[in-house]
């Protein structure tokens, strides 16, 4: 990593700090990043988007799935983009198999 992109990095990081889950926005089809903790520390899921449903499951966008928690994610921060109902029940029932 060159020193450009750790401070575009760094400055990424403190315009989008991350959050506690506790705060995450339940259906609204926000995009988010996630970070997860497992024995070895925390780390970031880069290029990797979800957004959180009605009924407090994670999906991941691309591919879509769901995420089951372990391990389980810790922090979120937004995109600041929104996906549309449509879209949304797309990635849900491709998360699920159905076609």
């Amino acid at each position: 990593m060159t020193i450009a992109e750790r401070q575009a990095r760094e400055a990424y990081d403190r315009e989008n700090p991350w959050r506690p889950m506790n705060t995450a926005v339940r259906g609204d089809g926000l995009i988010c990043e996630l970070l997860f903790n497992d024995m070895v520390g925390d780390y970031g899921t880069p290029g990797m988007q979800f957004f959180l449903d009605n009924d407090g499951r994670w999906y991941r966008i691309d591919p879509p799935g769901e995420v089951f928690l372990s391990p389980s994610p810790i922090n979120w921060r937004p995109a600041y983009v929104r996906l549309t109902p449509e879209r949304r029940n797309y990635l849900r029932r491709k998360a699920k198999g159905d076609k």
